[in-house]
């Protein structure tokens, strides 16, 4: 039977003479291919018998190769094409499994690297995997159908739709992942993804955001608001905490005039924080470590209670906050107000107030002074313009 050795076989524009054979140009983008077959006979002994095929440009779509383009095969399709059939001979070559649909390459592959993704990475990849890719169009195609052009179209989709930056670049990540899965399993023998002469392109028409709280306006939203409510505003403005870990905050995360960030709240548990750097101690300013006493004093004594609990006990969620709390907080101090109309057609009143302008809010009004760490030079100063800062 015949076995696998290495070769990658000769690829040439024209039929070599041979045998009493002229030489015979071929047509643009059809290549003569030459490859060698290993045979061990009964005896032991090996036998090499030379093996010739015309590489067309049909023969390279029924590999799914070269179909991305239009016009003439072009030399290193063809070259793939001959790696396939020298695989064909040496019995490697495993047909694609023309029934295996995207959703299932997908799922394959989410567990297959769930197990080592961080809870961030599952709260922000997963879902995106689950509802845009797998809950899409792309779905219930077959792998083996999908072509360069029907993934362009798919994220042309969500350019039109307004999709972010970041949201088109982890569509375009995980397609790809996806597909290279596909590959490795030899459901196709080529990732349309990465194909270089047909690159994806996914370009956010949404302008970046930067939108924050002048001072003006973050003293009219501290104005309508009193208690446990006034000193996580302050917290999230001043200090720039993201939601999730301000709600992860205990009473033995208050040490003196710091506040240790070492938790976050992902999906209702507690959980690491987002990246090594969020991990640090941030300064409290004076007037704020008054207010974060007085809310102490009236916290159960547990060092481990939560410092901002819902009415249940329990840790906040960063929607239900944003929806219950924050949101209406803005619209009574008229910060940010805006009239959309809902699914009904009712015309109602929203704001563009949400946690990330208020981190930006801290960055913009604070800027390099938002966290800087007890041992950090210059940390006299930095509390000075905070002061002064606040007192503007």
């Amino acid at each position: 039977m015949s076995r696998q050795r290495y070769q990658r076989g000769t690829l040439k524009p024209f039929v070599p003479a041979a045998k009493g054979r002229p030489k015979r140009q071929l047509p643009r983008g059809t290549y003569w291919a030459r490859w060698y077959r290993y045979i061990k006979q009964a005896n032991g002994q090996e036998k090499r018998s030379p093996r010739e095929k015309i590489i067309t440009k049909d023969l390279a779509r029924g590999f799914r190769i070269g179909t991305e383009y239009e016009g003439p095969l072009n030399k290193t399709d063809a070259q793939r094409v001959l790696d396939l059939l020298i695989a064909q001979d040496a019995g490697t070559y495993t047909r694609p499994d023309t029934t295996a649909t995207f959703e299932q390459v997908a799922r394959e592959y989410l567990a297959t690297v769930e197990p080592g993704w961080g809870p961030h990475t599952v709260r922000t990849s997963k879902g995106l995997i689950e509802y845009a890719l797998i809950g899409g169009k792309l779905g219930s195609r077959p792998v083996v159908e999908l072509t360069e052009i029907e993934l362009q179209q798919f994220l042309n989709e969500h350019v039109s739709a307004g999709a972010s930056r970041s949201k088109l670049a982890k569509l375009l990540l995980y397609l790809r992942n996806i597909l290279d899965h596909a590959v490795m399993k030899k459901i196709i023998s080529a990732n349309p993804a990465r194909n270089p002469g047909y690159r994806l392109k996914a370009k956010s028409r949404k302008a970046v955001s930067e939108r924050y709280l002048c001072m003006e306006e973050c003293q009219r939203l501290l104005s309508v608001v009193v208690g446990v409510v006034h000193l996580a505003f302050r917290i999230l403005i001043q200090l720039g905490l993201r939601s999730e870990e301000l709600f992860a905050l205990r009473r033995d995360d208050v040490i003196g005039d710091m506040l240790r960030i070492d938790e976050a709240i992902v999906e209702g548990d507690s959980a690491t924080v987002k990246t090594e750097a969020s991990e640090a101690s941030v300064y409290i300013p004076p007037d704020l470590q008054i207010e974060m006493r007085c809310w102490l004093e009236c916290l159960p004594p547990d060092p481990r209670a939560w410092l901002f609990p819902s009415p249940q006990g329990r840790p906040w969620g960063s929607q239900n906050y944003l929806n219950r709390v924050l949101k209406p907080a803005a619209i009574r101090a008229r910060v940010g107000v805006f009239k959309r109309r809902t699914r009904k057609g009712n015309e109602v009143e929203s704001t563009d107030v949400n946690f990330q302008v208020l981190r930006r809010t801290c960055a913009t009004l604070f800027g390099s002074i938002a966290r800087p760490r007890p041992d950090a030079p210059g940390l006299v100063a930095c509390r000075l313009r905070i002061q002064c800062a606040q007192q503007t």
